[in-house]
């Protein structure tokens, strides 16, 4: 069960070298604007020498323009760990994910349900996560009818995915890849929607940032996370590392 985030130990923030954090929700409220504090709050974890990526249900062309504005410098993970970089910029990694179980779950869903279930302008940017609009029935209803595929509920859209891939899984991946290997005790990771509960579960240090339109939720992330902001979107993600590094900093001078 979560905690505050300020039970976050002088060992834990010490260790920390790698800051993954969500998008929609959790840095940004509104999908567009990012407050002063996220900057101020990225600029400062990357004096510390610890690397900031970006981990989203975004494709990678939106994460990379958003990389650039917010000047961050490590992995890039999109579509819900569909895709990845391992900073902007770079080549794609090698996931050997297929979009197709996602596809052929969309169309056996638009069979099944051709007037609730809609195609989306979203999709022809996308390489692995298949975006859809559903009206009237239930993701557990629709979830039943699903074969090699999962159906991910972000709050904000719902994305067909190929079974076995999430954020999490994509993330411990790439570990190995990045300053020269990385274990999960040296990344904290930050969300606010169930398409997060990956990360929350194979990371140790995971921080649920709260999401009033995703309050049904509360309970699910909260067992599933170790720490827990106390404001919202950005407010929260900065109040989370200003503290963590404060605890880092303090460590460090009584030694």
């Amino acid at each position: 069960m979560a905690v505050s985030y300020l039970q976050i130990s002088p060992e834990v923030a010490s260790s920390i070298r790698l800051v993954m954090t969500d998008v929609d929700g959790t840095l940004t409220s509104d999908g567009r604007s990012f407050n002063a504090e996220v900057s101020q709050a990225i600029r400062q974890l990357k004096r510390e020498s610890i690397l900031v990526g970006l981990i989203s249900g975004r494709n990678m062309q939106r994460l990379e323009s958003l990389a650039s504005e917010l000047a961050v410098n490590g992995p890039l993970i999109g579509e819900n760990g569909g895709v990845a970089k391992l900073k902007a910029g770079g080549e794609p990694v090698d996931l050997g994910y297929s979009r197709q179980p996602a596809v052929d779950a969309f169309q056996k869903l638009k069979r099944l349900f051709p007037d609730a279930v809609e195609d989306t302008e979203y999709n022809p940017a996308r390489l692995v996560d298949y975006v859809i609009r559903v009206n009237g029935v239930s993701v557990t209803e629709l979830s039943r009818h699903l074969e090699g595929a999962q159906l991910l509920d972000s709050g904000y859209m719902l994305h067909l995915l190929p079974q076995g891939v999430s954020k999490g899984r994509t993330l411990m991946r790439l570990l190995d890849r990045i300053a020269g290997g990385l274990s999960p005790e040296q990344v904290m990771v930050f969300g606010d929607s169930p398409t997060d509960v990956s990360l929350f579960q194979l990371f140790p240090h995971s921080v649920l940032i709260p999401n009033p339109v995703l309050s049904a939720e509360d309970d699910i992330l909260r067992k599933a996370a170790r720490y827990e902001s106390a404001l919202p979107s950005g407010e929260g993600f900065a109040q989370v590392v200003f503290h963590f590094l404060k605890v880092r900093h303090n460590s460090a001078v009584k030694k």
